[in-house]
């Protein structure tokens, strides 16, 4: 052990103890302190104080039991002798030097803060660092910054990951869906309102929005994403109002700046029914188009624009609107009843026969008519005469004659019977095909 009063070099982890200071324990390959010989404080290595006390640290020489400051003894400084012969007289003052081998250091003036000065000839600087200790100091701090960034990196990731489900379609759609459905059931119309696109309030007011709803009451419930697109979704919801059985509907949702809007054209597809009523093809042709423009997945709005172009006679235009209406009835839900779906397929077969002379296309509308429900005499009358017709055209004799003689048993109006008679007739004259 050394003497009290002298600094020693220890191993923070096996206690050994080292003569000089160094970077690592040779043994182990641990940290070392310096022990403070006053308070016994460990210090870092390349102190040359103590942090505890401010006690100058200093190491052993390397001779065994030497004192640190030497071990010659001061010798007694001599008295003074005073004379008191004659008259007082101020005594003289005689400075005696020291005896050789006392050393009495020179006084230093120190800032308050600043380390306490080492003896000269007592400070050992620390060896350079091996590899092996900088190895195991590179993979402490590794160590350290993972323990420090991956709560962090952690907590980033859960907020990343609760935001994008709160912001994905999925959750989204039905969570806008509900807010509009809820606002309308509870007959907070301008809450509603304030879920519409931005092109649905240009073209409608809060009054006239609040003039369409119904005063029945009602309420909703099972809402679930029917349909999802990049900029569209269909929402399914169950309908209940009141004293009327429950059923499914439907809702419409477009994306628009980074939220879910609902378009929103009732209003114009109202007024271009009341054009078509007062037999005002261009007004109605206005709306519809503007209701298009709201909601181009809508088949009730283009099937009112194909109405429209119907009507101005423009067949290219009425082909691409009102198959572009039934194809997106195939896909949409929407209000079309079964009689509007046939009023369609009865322009386009009109317009594919009599305008564009596409046959086959006027043949495959008129076998889709044949095929809806519920037709009466006259309507089958009427096609089984207009597919004939077409078929003539084509050159396709024989199915027509067999149109025509369908046609015998259900038709009833005299002009309808001598016009049958007529065309088989002239099939009748006509060379047989090869």
């Amino acid at each position: 052990m050394p003497e009290t009063g002298y600094s020693r070099i220890v191993c923070t982890k096996c206690a050994a103890q080292l003569p000089v200071a160094g970077y690592a324990c040779p043994k182990c390959q641990s940290s070392l302190a310096k022990v403070c010989g006053n308070c016994s404080f460990q210090n870092a290595v390349a102190k040359n104080y103590c942090d505890r006390c401010g006690t100058p640290m200093v190491l052993a020489p390397a001779a065994s039991g030497a004192s640190p400051f030497g071990s010659a003894a001061p010798a007694p400084l001599p008295n003074a002798a005073l004379q008191r012969s004659g008259p007082p007289q101020a005594p003289s003052l005689h400075i005696v030097e020291p005896p050789s081998g006392l050393s009495i250091p020179a006084a230093q003036r120190r800032e308050p803060g600043a380390p306490a000065p080492v003896p000269e000839g007592h400070y050992i600087p620390p060896p350079p660092p091996t590899e092996v200790s900088l190895s195991r100091l590179r993979r402490r701090d590794s160590r350290f910054s993972m323990i420090f960034w991956a709560p962090i990196a952690a907590v980033f990731a859960a907020a990343g990951f609760l935001y994008y489900d709160y912001q994905k379609p999925q959750s989204a759609i039905p969570r806008a869906a509900a807010q509009y459905l809820d606002a309308l059931s509870r007959g907070d119309v301008a809450g509603a309102y304030a879920l519409l696109s931005n092109a649905s309030r240009i073209r409608c007011t809060l009054d006239e929005f609040r003039a369409g709803r119904e005063e029945t009451p009602w309420t909703w419930s099972d809402i679930s994403l029917a349909r999802l697109e990049p900029e569209a979704a269909v929402v399914k919801y169950r309908l209940q109002v009141k004293g009327q059985p429950a059923k499914d509907d439907y809702l419409i949702f477009l994306r628009e700046d980074r939220s879910w809007v609902r378009p929103y054209n009732w209003n114009l597809l109202q007024r271009a029914e009341e054009a078509f009523i007062r037999s005002d093809p261009d007004m109605a042709l206005i709306m519809a188009q503007a209701a298009v423009d709201i909601d181009p997945r809508d088949p009730m709005a283009r099937g009112y624009l194909c109405e429209a172009v119907y009507y101005r006679k423009v067949p290219t235009q009425t082909e691409k609107e009102c198959a572009a209406a039934l194809k997106l009835a195939q896909v949409y839900p929407s209000k079309l009843s079964l009689k509007s779906l046939y009023h369609l397929h009865a322009i386009l077969g009109d317009t594919y026969k009599n305008a564009l002379q596409k046959y086959p296309e006027a043949v495959a509308e008129y076998d889709a008519l044949l095929a809806f429900p519920d037709l009466t005499p006259a309507d089958q009358c009427d096609l089984l005469l207009a597919r004939a017709d077409t078929r003539l055209a084509m050159g396709q004799n024989p199915e027509a004659t067999a149109d025509l003689q369908a046609a015998v048993g259900i038709c009833t109006k005299p002009e309808d019977l001598g016009y049958i008679r007529k065309r088989r007739a002239a099939l009748s004259e006509a060379p047989p095909q090869r």
